[in-house]
């Protein structure tokens, strides 16, 4: 990359946000601090930052919180400043979502530099007390959507419509008038669907998709 980088230091406390991007301006990279993971994205997509720095309180606050996308939408990577919590659940869904940093707040200014370094090549950089067990998190998590896949591709055209419905919340009578289908016929398709997939309820048949990636919604 040629150039300055050009990092986005996001938290919501101003004045921490300023003393980060001070720091690594200091180290030679071009900064802007912001308070909002919305400021953010505007940088990045109007082509000024190549990463964004994002501390996990402003990810994961509040009701409109962006904790379950992990800023999936930014256009540039995301490294997290971590508050030291070793959940290896918590790490393993924000690196499925994209994240390629999380980094412990008490570190080290230059090791932030080489995280930041490392993610603008292309790698992903977590603490090494919690690689082995993320690492094995989303191995089990490949082994579990691959078995899933493997049962979704026994359903029918129709059993997998019907299922596309089923994620995307409609109920039974719904889906019978998007598919002009009885709800009886429905209903048999769902119980056929749930047979195939080796599940008791058409919430789990719902859930093993949404791991495995839904079918679409048909259209009318």
């Amino acid at each position: 990359m040629s150039g300055a980088v050009r990092v986005v230091v996001a938290d919501r406390r101003r004045t921490v946000a300023e003393v980060l991007a001070t720091g690594l301006h200091q180290v030679g990279l071009t900064t802007h601090a912001v308070t909002a993971l919305a400021e953010a994205r505007a940088l990045a997509a109007a082509g000024r930052a190549d990463l964004v720095v994002a501390d996990i309180g402003l990810l994961t606050a509040g009701p409109t919180a962006a904790g379950p996308s992990w800023g999936r939408d930014l256009p540039v990577p995301l490294v997290v400043l971590s508050d030291g919590s070793r959940d290896a659940e918590l790490v393993t869904a924000a690196v499925r979502a994209g994240v390629r940093g999380w980094v412990p707040k008490d570190s080290a200014l230059q090791h932030l530099l080489v995280v930041i370094r490392g993610v603008l090549r292309g790698e992903t950089w977590l603490p090494p007390v919690l690689l082995t067990t993320v690492v094995d998190e989303l191995v089990a998590l490949r082994s579990a959507q691959d078995e899933g896949a493997e049962r979704l591709a026994t359903l029918t055209a129709r059993e997998r419509e019907v299922l596309g419905c089923l994620c995307a919340g409609l109920s039974r009578p719904e889906i019978g008038r998007r598919l002009f289908l009885s709800t009886n016929t429905v209903r048999t398709h769902v119980q056929n669907m749930m047979l195939k997939l080796d599940v008791h309820s058409s919430v789990a048949a719902v859930a093993l998709a949404n791991r495995v990636g839904p079918p679409p919604l048909p259209e009318p």
